[in-house]
């Protein structure tokens, strides 16, 4: 058996179990299957609309021929693949240019487009009024195209006509599409709560079977809804049939009450589904799909991150505390480090790695005074979420924790020697004139803090010195930059 073989087996075997795939699925693989998964979702609704869904369906064979072939070392059929791979991303500009644009289109500005007026409501006098119009024609045999917008912008997809930004009434509608009215060839465009424009035109469609015996209004219905959100009503001017198209389907409704229905159900999904009605679509609307996508994912997943195998590499991270009390100090820690292996995915997992952005900090929030046996684990470690910890060493530390109790208190200056015969010293000020002293719990607070002898001994002039405080046996500055005062000596003579 060749080389891909056992590689491929000896990667199914390590699937097989259950703590290697734990191990080997990382919190940012789930990112990367749950998005890889959104975006073949995505891709199949777009292309099961329009007829380039055959087209993209044997892409993949011939991109599933090739994984085959990879596997089993086809030598000769790696190459000829490989070569066609090498025009493939042009070839798939050109074939989808339609298909991408949209998909770019939706992943960008997906519910973010701003509008300006209030939505279109179902049930509402607006919506009687497109009713009304759309029977009246239909009884008239009145040809018509009315588009109503759903999310996505269909600017790029309707050609010319005439800006109105006019209120939706019946009288208005019936009257663009008066066969004397020179916009009633086109398509108009219904933007939430007015009617934007009129006289538009529609891309057509070439899905023939679908769209049967119709004529070109249809055409340009079905065209829309192939490549976009929104819903077309197209008005027989032959037969007065009233049709719907939407979401790349093109049928007749019965009756006006069911043309209501229609218009309702689309407006309710498109704008004002409720939380409980956006929950039940993520579980039960087009589930197939979504359950073809999250495997697909998953395969793509173990056959390119999965193979890629892993590295690991040992950090040495500092311990630090987090929600010490007030009252406690800690004396001392040992270890003061702790060594921390982790493991990324890919030969580059640690190329973004700075290890001062590494952290492993502990909650002392549960300290005792004392010695502490605290231990250590991986959720202490603070990581990219896309390296996991494998190990810690040590395992548990050992943490001393004194009770303080902080008390400013003054500090003298302490002086040896005499000045130069016929000196005296005049004064000494010393700053800062009191320091915050950390005292052991049990112990006496001090009346004054001394600072290191200065010498005094033959001088004749003011000096100004920077000696050290002395802090009784126990005690600690809460402040390290306390430790060195400022002390003016002032010398006169007698």
């Amino acid at each position: 058996m060749n080389y891909g073989v056992d590689t491929l087996l000896a990667n199914i075997a390590q699937i097989g179990s259950a703590t290697n795939i734990a191990r080997s699925f990382y919190v940012a693989d789930f990112f990367d299957v749950l998005i890889i998964a959104l975006l073949i979702y995505t891709a199949i609704l777009l292309f099961r609309q329009t007829r380039s869904f055959l087209i993209l369906a044997g892409i993949a064979i011939v991109i599933g021929i090739y994984v085959v072939a990879q596997i089993f070392n086809l030598y000769l059929t790696v190459l000829v693949l490989q070569s066609f791979f090498g025009v493939f991303l042009v070839v798939l500009v050109v074939v989808f240019q339609d298909e991408l644009r949209r998909f770019f289109e939706l992943v960008a500005v997906f519910g973010t487009r701003e509008r300006k007026v209030q939505p279109l409501i179902a049930s509402s006098p607006a919506m009687d009024e497109i009713i009304q119009a759309v029977a009246h024609m239909a009884h008239e045999k009145i040809g018509a195209l009315i588009v109503v917008h759903g999310r996505e912008n269909i600017d790029r997809l309707v050609e010319g006509g005439v800006t109105l930004d006019g209120v939706i009434s019946e009288e208005v509608i019936v009257s663009i599409f008066d066969p004397t009215s020179s916009g009633h060839d086109g398509a108009m465009v219904i933007n939430r709560n007015r009617v934007e424009t009129f006289g538009g035109h529609l891309p057509l469609s070439n899905n023939f079977k679908e769209i049967g015996k119709h004529g070109t209004r249809h055409s340009a219905a079905l065209g829309l809804a192939e490549r976009s959100d929104a819903l077309a009503i197209a008005v027989s001017e032959e037969q007065g049939t009233i049709s719907i198209a939407r979401d790349g389907r093109l049928r007749i409704v019965e009756n006006i009450d069911q043309l209501t229905l229609e218009l309702d159900a689309f407006l309710q999904e498109k704008f004002f589904e409720g939380s409980r009605g956006f929950v039940r679509n993520i579980v039960q609307k087009n589930l197939a799909q979504k359950i073809f996508s999250l495997v697909a994912a998953l395969v793509i997943w173990f056959l390119v991150a999965f193979q890629a195998g892993t590295v690991q590499r040992d950090f040495a991270l500092p311990v630090t505390y987090r929600n010490l009390p007030d009252a406690y100090i800690v004396e001392d820690s040992l270890p003061r480090t702790i060594t921390v292996t982790l493991e990324g995915r890919g030969q580059n997992a640690f190329d973004r790695v700075d290890a001062s952005s590494l952290e492993l900090a502990i909650d002392a929030s549960t300290v005792k005074q004392g010695s502490n046996a605290i231990r250590i684990t991986g959720d202490l470690v603070k990581r990219p979420l896309s390296l996991s910890v494998v190990h810690v060493d040590p395992q548990v530390i050992r943490l001393t924790v004194e009770k303080f109790s902080r008390e400013r208190i003054p500090v003298r200056v302490r002086t040896t020697g005499s000045p130069a015969m016929g000196y005296r010293v005049a004064g000494a000020t010393v700053t800062p004139s009191d320091v915050m002293i950390l005292v052991p719990e049990g112990m006496r607070t001090p009346e004054a803090i001394l600072t290191d002898p200065i010498v005094l001994e033959g001088v004749h002039e003011s000096f100004i010195a920077n000696p050290h405080i002395v802090l009784p046996l126990g005690m600690r500055l809460e402040k390290e930059d306390d430790g060195l005062v400022i002390v003016a000596i002032s010398v006169e003579r007698q």
